[in-house]
């Protein structure tokens, strides 16, 4: 991080590179696009608003799912007409979790798009359909013929592939 770099960037390109990972955890919490997108801009302000209280030695991802499991554990006892589906104590764990993985996230991110320039184009292709434009299995199946139970099973292998692929990419440049 340059030393001249203005406040506002700093947070901006920070926040930018934490994003779609504050998303991911508050949805996994709250389990609703709508609320998880609202607990996602009260996070951002409570960001910003104490910036200046961030040690730029730490993780900023780590402190921004802190900040925002804090939100969601506030939101879910708000609501006591629909009961979290596990206690807090779970979701702590969980949260915990989410904090230690970010800090890997970029090297298992880069590990990922190269082991998926490795797959055949037809996998690629089902990777994409299934979990990039979000297509589900019935219309997968529908659309190749093969019964959903295939295209599940054929996903599940990609699944193991990409994994061990992404473990011995980390593994041969010393990141686990």
């Amino acid at each position: 991080m340059a030393a001249k770099e203005p406040k506002s960037k700093q947070f901006f390109r920070l926040y930018t590179a934490a994003q779609s990972r504050i998303y991911a955890f508050l949805l996994s919490l709250v389990h609703n696009h709508s609320d998880a997108e609202d607990l996602l801009q009260e996070t951002a302000s409570i960001l910003w608003e104490n910036f200046d209280q961030f040690d730029r030695t730490k993780s900023f991802s780590a402190w921004a799912i802190g900040i925002a499991r804090n939100k969601a554990f506030d939101f879910l006892k708000s609501k006591k007409a629909s009961r979290p589906l596990f206690n807090e104590q779970f979701y702590r764990d969980i949260s915990r979790i989410a904090e230690q993985e970010s800090e890997s996230a970029p090297e298992r991110l880069k590990a990922l798009r190269q082991c998926m320039k490795k797959m055949s184009p037809s996998n690629q292709k089902l990777i994409n359909l299934r979990f990039e434009q979000g297509v589900g299995v019935k219309q997968i199946s529908q659309a190749t013929g093969h019964s959903a139970d295939a295209i599940y099973k054929r996903i599940s292998r990609i699944y193991s592939a990409l994994e061990n692929c992404i473990s011995r990419s980390l593994v041969s440049r010393g990141q686990i």
